[in-house]
């Protein structure tokens, strides 16, 4: 009976905890009513459709955002016959917030990864895309965050 009852009490005392992630689906008391970006277009598009989502259009806070995204990939280290074994990729995003047409944030973030290299260059390149799709997705928390806090 006294494992019953344990039992019970242990389900309902862990059915009451919600594990909910702090940047995920959490919608702003803000507003971009303009981004503007230029360089890496994948990166852009994550970043700006990050950035749309997670902010509310009827805000009495609006803000203008222009940002700047650089992609490098490099050879870090490579085999006995000069194949590339490991890869960098290295992102650059700079950005800057303007509200009523004053610049509020300026601001540089540099994200970085290693990776080793796959035979399969189709597994290869997907592996790059996911990378990137993290990265941006990042870079976009960054922002939000750095925004939230100003």
């Amino acid at each position: 009976m006294i494992r019953l009852v344990n039992l019970i009490f242990l389900i309902l005392l862990l059915s009451g905890c919600a594990y909910e992630p702090i940047l995920l689906k959490k919608n702003y008391d803000f507003n971009f009513v303009e981004i503007n970006a230029n360089g890496e277009p994948k990166i852009n598009e994550i970043i700006t459709n990050r950035l749309a989502n997670n902010t509310k259009t009827s805000s009495d806070t609006d803000y203008k955002i222009f940002f700047q995204s650089v992609k490098d990939k490099k050879v870090i280290s490579s085999n006995k016959k000069g194949d590339p074994t490991i890869y960098k990729i290295t992102v650059k995003l700079k950005y800057k917030i303007m509200q009523n047409n004053k610049a509020i944030i300026e601001n540089e973030i540099i994200k970085q990864t290693t990776y080793n290299n796959i035979d399969d260059k189709f597994e290869l390149l997907k592996k790059e895309e996911n990378m990137i799709k993290n990265l941006s997705e990042k870079f976009a928390d960054d922002i939000l965050y750095r925004l939230q806090n100003f």
